[in-house]
């Protein structure tokens, strides 16, 4: 399997540390992107991470590792929603061991081949169901 990587697509790299940026320095998600995410979100990830984001999707109890609950990301992280690790997780550029290797970013692969997201572009698509994931988020447990 030939790897995939951002170095195929000239700027790429820098629109999505300049888009990343802009939404790190927001300080909620924009709901226009909430509600496209949402959708995105339905169709790719719901079948392992569930409809509500808690890792209870209908395939999960199938998997090696469950799927993270991707409501509780920003209490992990101290309260702060981790928007840039998001996007990287989703497009490959952070392992996560349920998405593949390196050498494999499943989502950030398949976006690239797919008009599946109604999005003009793979960082759209990633940026949306970012935002979606941002707006999904519960407070931390006492």
């Amino acid at each position: 399997m030939r790897s995939w990587s951002w170095s195929h697509i000239p700027g790429a790299t820098a629109i999505v540390v300049a888009l990343v940026a802009a939404a790190a320095a927001e300080d909620r998600p924009d709901p226009t992107a909430v509600a496209e995410g949402k959708v995105i979100f339905g169709r790719y990830c719901a079948s392992c991470h569930g409809k509500n984001g808690r890792g209870d999707g209908p395939i999960a109890g199938d998997l090696r590792v469950r799927p993270t609950d991707l409501t509780r990301l920003a209490a992990k992280a101290g309260g702060r929603f981790p928007f840039a690790a998001v996007v990287e997780s989703i497009d490959g550029r952070r392992q996560t061991r349920g998405h593949g290797t390196g050498d494999m970013p499943v989502w950030g692969e398949v976006f690239q081949r797919t008009k599946g997201t109604g999005t003009p572009t793979v960082e759209a698509a990633e940026q949306r169901i970012a935002h979606y994931v941002w707006s999904i988020q519960r407070p931390a447990l006492p």
